[in-house]
């Protein structure tokens, strides 16, 4: 017995050894398995890394930058298209009346270019027109207009033409369209009081035809003219033309001015001749002054 115990501990006393050798590698070896075991830790951000003061209030955006282009990469954006630019279209003028169209070839004829030179308006136009009286340039022309083409209406406008702008031309225009002169033929006082009043002044025979009375009123505002701008007349700056415009052929001449008088010469054949010889300056005195002599 004594001996089987003696044996029995010889045999714990070799295999302790073993066994504590042979354990040592797996306890490393399960040391290691916890390690690698363990979760792996983020580093710490950096705004984290400050004092809660200095931390922002939330954390940072990470930005995005594109990577850059070559320039044979570059993409290419079609340029946007200009904007017209949208002018204004310039105000149409109102279509000029056949009579006054009529009124602007004759200044032409008498007066060309040439001779002008365009430093004033070549020709300035008493007319007739229905309303309040009126003035002002109309195509080349400086117009203008009242009841009856009388020149005691239209005298500011007549003189501002003549002694400020030293236009050469006065043309006084009668037509068969003129209300005012055929309504001064007839009893006119049922109208009212104005319109009375700008119809006295037009002096007419009562009984007489609509054309005779047209005739009548423009010779009698070409003399008032005459009477009026003598002073231009005789010195050779001015020339007050009285014409009539047949648009029914009255005059046998449809759609044609007629020119009736000169400075006051009335004379047919003698108008012919001056008209023939654009000799209208000083006509009233028998000079008969060419337009290329006379300065403007």
């Amino acid at each position: 017995m004594t001996s089987y115990l003696a044996a029995l501990a010889a045999t714990c006393g070799l295999l302790l050894p073993a066994l504590s050798l042979a354990q040592t590698p797996a306890i490393a070896h399960g040391a290691v398995a916890t390690e690698a075991a363990k979760p792996a830790v983020a580093p710490e951000a950096a705004h984290e890394k400050l004092s809660p003061s200095m931390r922002p209030l939330s954390p940072p955006v990470p930005v995005y930058h594109p990577p850059r282009r070559l320039p044979q990469q570059a993409v290419h954006y079609a340029k946007p298209a200009a904007k017209r630019q949208q002018h204004a279209a310039p105000a149409r003028q109102p279509a000029m009346a056949p009579s006054l169209r009529a009124a602007a070839a004759l200044g032409k004829r008498l007066l060309p270019p040439a001779a002008h030179a365009g430093k004033s308006p070549r020709l300035a136009v008493l007319a007739c027109a229905d309303g309040a009286p009126r003035h002002g340039a109309q195509g080349g022309l400086y117009l203008v207009q009242n009841p009856g083409n009388q020149l005691l209406l239209g005298e500011a406008g007549v003189s501002h033409a003549v002694r400020q702008l030293r236009t050469p031309l006065l043309l006084v225009l009668a037509s068969a369209d003129c209300k005012a002169v055929n309504t001064a033929r007839g009893d006119f006082s049922a109208l009212p009081l104005a319109e009375q009043a700008t119809l006295l002044s037009i002096n007419v025979d009562k009984g007489g035809t609509p054309l005779s009375a047209q005739l009548d009123n423009l010779d009698n505002q070409v003399e008032a003219a005459v009477l009026l701008y003598g002073g231009e007349v005789e010195a050779g700056r001015l020339s007050v033309i009285g014409a009539y415009y047949d648009a029914a052929g009255q005059l046998g001449k449809r759609g044609q001015l007629v020119v009736t008088s000169i400075n006051g010469e009335r004379d047919k054949a003698t108008i012919a001749r001056l008209l023939r010889q654009r000799a209208v300056f000083n006509a009233a005195t028998g000079i008969g002054t060419p337009l290329a002599g006379v300065g403007h």
